[in-house]
């Protein structure tokens, strides 16, 4: 990158096609929330919201970091070789087709990535892991990962591992987050480590060090709830610049 100028980073969208008399607009719209690009933007980056069907390839040669996003509905269980188990799984495939490719392309041209909950489930996917399709129907936990709004309060710790990516940007080994996912990792990724756990053993974070910069989380770090959510946004753009 040009380092006269500011890193540009990459946001994927989400998007919607709910055409009620609620909704945003009557056509499919992208949607995003505001706390992303401006955080980014805190901590000196450019953002860039990034729609679906586009030539990926000239994207990448536009941004120098990409962040994937939490998102409402899973990631479909073919993606890893595996048939729905439960019917609390809704879908988006346009999207997960979408994220898989650019965060493959990304990671071929050793772009930093952060993924953030449904972003962490699809790096996983992405290096050959698998997800537990319900929490609930996987194992009995005094935790409830998909917590009850407010959403973006955070409601239980997690222990982080030493030695990783995270607990260099984290100032304790123990943080609270919140939780607002019914999947989780089930089988690690390859060459993944998992840098962070739930009390009740249920992954938190990802990370390679064998990138520039690769992190997944499973909490909303857009939030910035700790000193680590907004440590977490400054390495990647110090890693993008």
């Amino acid at each position: 990158m040009n380092n006269l100028r500011k890193p540009v980073i990459g946001i994927i969208l989400d998007l919607n096609t709910d055409s009620s008399k609620y909704s945003y607009a009557s056509f499919p719209w992208y949607a995003l929330r505001a706390c992303y690009s401006q955080n980014v933007e805190k901590a000196g980056g450019i953002p860039v919201m990034l729609p679906y069907s586009q030539d990926i390839d000239a994207t990448l040669e536009f941004i120098d970091g990409l962040i994937i996003p939490g998102c409402d509905e899973d990631i479909h269980p073919r993606f890893y070789g595996r048939e729905i188990l439960s019917d609390k799984v809704k879908t988006k495939d346009i999207r997960a087709e979408y994220e898989l490719e650019i965060a493959k392309k990304a990671l071929n041209r050793n772009m930093p990535v952060f993924g953030i909950c449904n972003g962490l489930q699809l790096i996983n996917i992405l290096f050959g892991g698998t997800l537990i399709q319900h929490i609930p129907d996987h194992l009995s936990s005094e935790l409830n990962h998909e917590q009850p709004p407010p959403k973006n309060i955070p409601t239980h710790p997690i222990i982080i591992k030493e030695g990783t990516i995270l607990r260099s940007l984290s100032p304790t080994s123990e943080i609270m987050v919140n939780s607002t996912h019914h999947q989780a990792i089930e089988n690690l990724g390859q060459g993944l480590v998992a840098s962070a756990y739930a009390p009740d053993g249920i992954i938190e974070a990802v990370e390679s060090k064998e990138y520039k910069f690769l992190v997944g989380v499973q909490w909303h770090a857009e939030y910035l709830n700790s000193q680590l959510d907004k440590n977490l946004f400054k390495r990647l753009i110090e890693a993008s610049s």
